[in-house]
């Protein structure tokens, strides 16, 4: 859910699709995509690391594909 709705999206022309004034997601065109929840989305509960939701032991990530929903 997003806590900060003014920066649930950063546009920037050098970054890829990117959620969150923290990039809670980042989506870069090498394999430093990260996820790093909590600060424009909440982190769902049960989740002790907010770094490993996506990624793992990290949170850097090479996503295969990617897909952006926007709900109205």
């Amino acid at each position: 859910m997003v806590k900060d709705p003014e920066n649930a999206i950063y546009m920037h022309s050098n970054f890829g699709p990117t959620f969150g004034s923290g990039y809670d997601i980042k989506i870069a065109n090498n394999i430093q995509s990260l996820a790093y929840f909590g600060h424009s989305y909440s982190v769902p509960s049960g989740v002790f690391d907010s770094r490993t939701i996506l990624a793992g032991i990290n949170n850097f990530f090479k996503p295969d594909e990617w897909e952006v929903f926007y709900l109205a």
